[in-house]
């Protein structure tokens, strides 16, 4: 299930006008712009990645989080067996309207297949099918599920059938056995992006590991929503759950007894490296988060919370990612009413990430949005650009088109300043394209100015 929420990061307040109020929309409001229903959303296109196998990470660690995973539910609920498919997985796009996405989900599954090994295909034959995609109104899912962007049920096959079952007859995961069928609801009427970051998270996790986890830095499973793409981490784990010594129905003591040969065998890079400590789970820190970016509560309780989600961050030993996490919350929550507290805010993040994660992390980029805009208010285009340059290869690798979009947009912004005006609307023009790619263009608002730009960048080189 991924959380319904908005991305982490928030529009520059010094981006091109047209640009400043989609990003305000969807990152600040929490609105959605509707997705193009055309083959192509744009002229840019992420590429198809294939990432190395293994991660430098102990095994020891690995088995430990493999376990928590795949025996237990994002609601805290135990799960008794092991579950994966013991049979090859066709995945059947149920609804007309997904079409676009196609290469989004062939790219996906071509990865599953690659780098964890798993037999898993499109097919356009429902009998053949054991995961059933289908698009319903974001409206009807928040009913069901009201944190929830979209969501996995086991036994079904479609949303009439879901739907028509009383809540107490719908199939538990609890219940299950080993994997057969499953159906997967996704938003119809959000953006391109959350649409492609559901389609990776919902297939990955109808594979076995059900449970989001806030400690994980690199993985899709986790409801801060930083990862829209499976990492390295996810296809080892994944990996281990396919591997010949499993099977579904181990109990977590059966399955914990074999995972380190197994995870010996699939990720040879962490057979000596020693474990690492680690902050376990916090539910305190969790629902403070969520509490954070809920939509339904005011502004007051929403920044209370945030302050609570950066103390229970502040005390975890060792002090993690979760902490940076936090501070963005927070700095989203300060940005109108004190921004220079917000912008206080947003520095420690960025430094916390850089030092714990690296300088090219996605949540590292992301962080980064934020310090190229400061840097643009503040009249340091420089500054503004050398950042932007940093995080858009990042953001790319990521494959968040948002973040690509917003970086542009603020480079372009940087530029103009400095009246190196062909370099501007060059910028803004990429910055365009990927916006279209990240939020669809349903009323050809975007396309227009795209068009325009782009035939005012055609004159001046004639």
């Amino acid at each position: 299930m991924r959380a319904r929420q908005p991305a982490a990061l928030a529009p520059s307040a010094y981006a091109p006008p047209l640009l400043i109020a989609l990003l305000t929309a969807f990152l600040l409001a929490g609105c959605a712009v509707a997705p193009t229903q055309g083959p192509e959303l744009s002229s840019v296109r992420f590429a198809p990645q294939t990432l190395p196998k293994g991660i430098a990470r102990s095994n020891r660690d690995l088995a430990q989080d493999f376990l928590d995973l795949t025996f237990a539910l994002e609601s805290g609920e135990p799960l008794p067996a092991l579950l994966r498919y013991e049979t090859p997985v066709r995945v059947y796009l149920r609804s007309p309207s997904l079409a676009s996405y196609r290469p989004d989900l062939e790219a996906l599954l071509h990865r599953l297949r690659v780098e964890a090994g798993i037999d898993i295909a499109e097919t356009r034959d429902p009998e053949q099918a054991q995961i059933f995609i289908e698009a319903v109104p974001a409206s009807r899912i928040a009913r069901v599920f009201p944190t929830a962007a979209c969501f996995i049920v086991p036994g079904e096959r479609d949303w009439q059938g879901f739907q028509s079952r009383r809540a107490e007859t719908h199939p538990r995961w609890s219940e299950q056995k080993s994997l057969g069928e499953a159906a997967i609801f996704l938003p119809l009427d959000t953006t391109p992006q959350d649409v492609r970051d559901c389609l990776a998270e919902e297939i990955t996790q109808a594979l076995g590991p059900a449970n989001d986890l806030y400690r994980l830095p690199d993985s899709i499973w986790n409801d801060d929503n930083f990862h829209g793409a499976p990492t390295a981490f996810d296809m080892t784990i994944l990996r281990a759950l396919y591997q010949p010594e499993l099977r579904s129905g181990m109990t977590r003591k059966e399955a914990a007894a074999v995972l380190p040969r197994v995870l010996d065998k699939v990720n040879p890079k962490g057979r000596r490296l020693p474990r690492q400590p680690r902050q376990p789970e916090s539910r305190v820190f969790a629902e403070a988060v969520e509490a954070a970016q809920a939509h339904d509560v005011g502004r007051g309780e929403r920044l209370a919370a945030a302050r609570r989600a950066v103390q229970s961050a502040e005390e975890m030993r060792p002090i993690d990612h979760r902490l940076g996490v936090a501070l963005l919350t927070l700095g989203r929550m300060n940005l109108r009413g004190d921004p220079a507290l917000a912008a206080a805010n947003f520095t420690e993040a960025y430094d916390l990430f850089q030092t714990k994660l690296g300088p090219h992390d996605i949540r590292t980029a992301q962080a980064g949005v934020h310090m190229a805009a400061l840097a643009s208010g503040l009249g340091q285009p420089e500054a503004a650009i050398a950042l932007a340059d940093k995080h858009v290869p990042d953001a790319i690798a990521g494959q968040n088109a948002v973040l690509v979009a917003s970086l542009l947009a603020i480079k372009a912004e940087a530029l103009a300043q400095l009246d190196r005006l062909p370099e501007a609307e060059a910028a803004r023009l990429d910055s365009l394209r990927w916006a279209r790619y990240g939020f669809g263009d349903a009323d050809g608002s975007l396309g227009r100015e795209q068009a325009q730009l782009t035939a005012l960048l055609a004159s001046q080189k004639q």
